[in-house]
């Protein structure tokens, strides 16, 4: 964790980025699709999980849900706690090492973002954690049409879509889009019921 935390850390604290140039901006794969907005959950809880400096957690929580920010980075954190605080929005941050899992009391949330960070080991969890109706929307870096050699933080080809094709048989899941290219893979699936 250490590691990790001080890289992200460094990367966070190098950035020059301040808390009211922050704006909550919708996940790249939903601004792609559009009718997924529609689709979306406006109540309830949500989960932002390696959330950066909280993009993702104040459109969330501009969308109306209880927004529960994750990262192993204390910058990153404070970052997105500000910025919540200067749009008036807010968002639980915490620091959160995923070597933990996730939080066992994160259960029945209407929303999950996770956006290019892979934790292969939580795919499962993921669909687990949401309500019926919740939504996860995961984008990881992938290996497919990479400009270039992947790295190990790349998924292999259909990692995403391999995870979450039993779930999705069995009718636990709706796969609302799936795609993968350009150096990344989204999916954004819907929990049908318990």
């Amino acid at each position: 964790m250490e590691a990790d935390r001080d890289r992200w850390d460094e990367r966070w604290s190098a950035s020059g980025v301040e808390p009211d140039r922050a704006v909550p901006v919708a996940p790249d794969i939903v601004d792609a699709h559009p009718e997924l907005l529609e689709q979306l959950p406006t109540d309830g809880t949500a989960l932002d999980l390696a959330c950066g400096i909280g993009a993702q957690s104040l459109w969330m929580a501009a969308r109306g849900l209880t927004v529960s920010a994750l990262d192993v980075s204390p910058v990153a954190v404070d970052l997105t706690a500000r910025s919540a605080a200067q749009h008036g929005l807010t968002v639980n941050a915490a620091v959160w090492d995923t070597d933990e899992g996730l939080p066992a009391d994160l259960r029945g949330l209407a929303m999950i973002v996770c956006q290019r960070y892979r934790a292969s080991d939580l795919y499962l969890d993921f669909m687990q954690r949401l309500r019926p109706d919740g939504v996860l929307i995961l984008t990881v870096l992938s290996a497919v049409g990479l400009d270039g050699a992947a790295g190990p933080f790349h998924a292999p080809p259909g990692e995403l879509s391999d995870a979450y094709r039993s779930a999705a048989a069995e009718g636990t899941i709706e796969v609302l889009v799936d795609e993968e290219r350009d150096g990344q893979a989204s999916i954004v699936v819907r929990r049908t019921h318990d």
